[in-house]
């Protein structure tokens, strides 16, 4: 993403504390809190103001609005068609991936916004403690203020999981019965923990993303809520031809112990049950990408590696492929939304199950986030480790894949483990 204008900004203090003042006015603020291989890194910063396009459920469909306009396009035929006045900044919900994928879904509330994106007039890029103003349209306009930081009481969660562990454990062993009667192969079982919030959410967001550094990180308005996204998995970025997507699936603890780390990485490499679950969600995205992609392009240049985070290792692996000609940004989005590591194999089995079993809408979490720019290129994470904040209330949720070698109380003890970055 290249802006038309760039100028050197002196930041008043650290970052990001120094920018409280321009997050309390509404910026969108994408944060990159630690570099996983080839990226650039760096976090962007958008001031309120640009246009808006987003999308509520109806009842029986999704109604876009682009300013207030009604829209009478799909949510992502109406993203591409104003893709060229961006660059864009923002989300969508993960039922809406699966309405416009014509996957089945748990049908969200009247009313529920599933998309919201925000055009990007200009932008602070800050990379390694400097800082630049960048311009994407020709109109001038105006640098940021910065106010000064001010300290905050620690924002306060109280987390309780919707279902309790009896219920998870039954949910586990009816998948485990439907992978033993060939009904599918993998299926990813989330559950969201939500309670009471109090204190500030931007104190909440520079707490996070100092403790979890997660390598897509997010601060976004939803209107009426807050997304704050620690996401370490990239769904899917594009740069001219070159589709991109790094699949996450497998999880151990980080002790901080360099030699017992180094054992549990390599104890989860050589596990079966997890390397069996990562080839298939591999397997799948690969299919996904085979479907925008010219004949014989889709290459899997990194495989089962593992990967450190503040709290987690994860096995991590990436596949490429070149787009087609005339593969447009709703037809790549239809292809590989909702994302693989977190549906299942075959996809559309497992969505129908999903939708079923778990306790309601996932909403923002495991859809996408990130930018979208004029040309098409982008960069979108999977929304996982992500809490929705507003009104006194916080939902975050967490899940894990299930395989017939899953053990309910060892994936009961994962979800609390990935509860860990936006508790501490």
């Amino acid at each position: 993403m290249e802006p038309r204008h760039r100028e050197t900004l002196a930041l008043p203090g650290p970052w990001p504390a120094c920018a409280q003042s321009l997050l309390r006015a509404g910026a969108a603020w994408l944060h990159t809190g630690s570099l996983r291989p080839g990226d650039d890194g760096g976090d962007w910063l958008s001031l309120p103001g640009g246009s808006v396009l987003q999308s509520h459920w109806d009842g029986t469909a999704w109604r876009t609005e682009w300013d207030g306009r009604a829209v009478s396009a799909t949510p992502w035929t109406a993203l591409e068609t104003a893709m060229p006045h961006g660059p864009w900044i923002g989300a969508a919900s993960y039922e809406l991936a699966c309405w416009e994928a014509g996957l089945p879904f748990q049908a969200p509330p009247p009313g529920a916004l599933g998309m919201r994106w925000q055009s990007v007039p200009a932008a602070l890029r800050v990379k390694d403690g400097k800082a630049e103003w960048w311009r994407f349209g020709e109109e001038p306009t105006p640098k940021p203020h910065f106010g000064a930081a001010c300290s905050l009481d620690r924002a306060r969660m109280d987390l309780t999981p919707r279902w309790d562990e009896a219920t998870h454990h039954a949910a586990v062993e009816t998948i485990r019965g439907r992978i033993r009667d060939g009904d599918f192969y993998v299926a990813n079982l989330c559950v969201p923990f939500e309670g009471a919030f109090e204190g500030d959410t931007i104190t909440a967001a520079l707490s996070a993303f100092r403790h979890a550094r997660p390598p897509y990180g997010a601060l976004l308005s939803l209107g009426d809520r807050t997304l704050l996204c620690l996401s370490m998995e990239r769904l899917l970025s594009r740069r001219g031809a070159r589709l991109r997507s790094e699949p996450i699936k497998g999880t151990v603890p980080l002790v901080g112990e360099p030699r017992a780390d180094e054992d549990t990485a390599r104890a989860l490499q050589a596990d079966p049950k997890e390397r069996a679950e990562h080839a298939m969600i591999v397997d799948l995205i690969r299919n996904d990408l085979g479907r925008v992609s010219t004949t014989g392009s889709v290459e899997v240049p990194r495989f089962l590696e593992v990967e450190r985070f503040p709290t987690v290792q994860h096995l991590v692996s990436r596949v490429e492929s070149s787009a087609k000609p005339g593969a447009g940004l709703a037809d790549i989005l239809r292809a590989m939304l909702p994302g693989g590591s977190v549906t299942g194999a075959p996809k559309r089995a497992v969505c129908a199950h999903l939708a079923q079993a778990e306790a309601g809408p996932r909403g923002f979490y495991c859809g996408a986030l990130g930018w979208i720019a004029p040309n098409g290129d982008l960069d979108l994470a999977l929304p996982i480790r992500t809490a929705e904040i507003g009104e006194g209330r916080v939902t975050y949720w967490t899940g894990g894949g299930i395989t017939f070698r899953s053990d309910a109380a060892k994936e009961w003890r994962e979800l609390e483990l990935k509860t860990r970055a936006v508790l501490s």
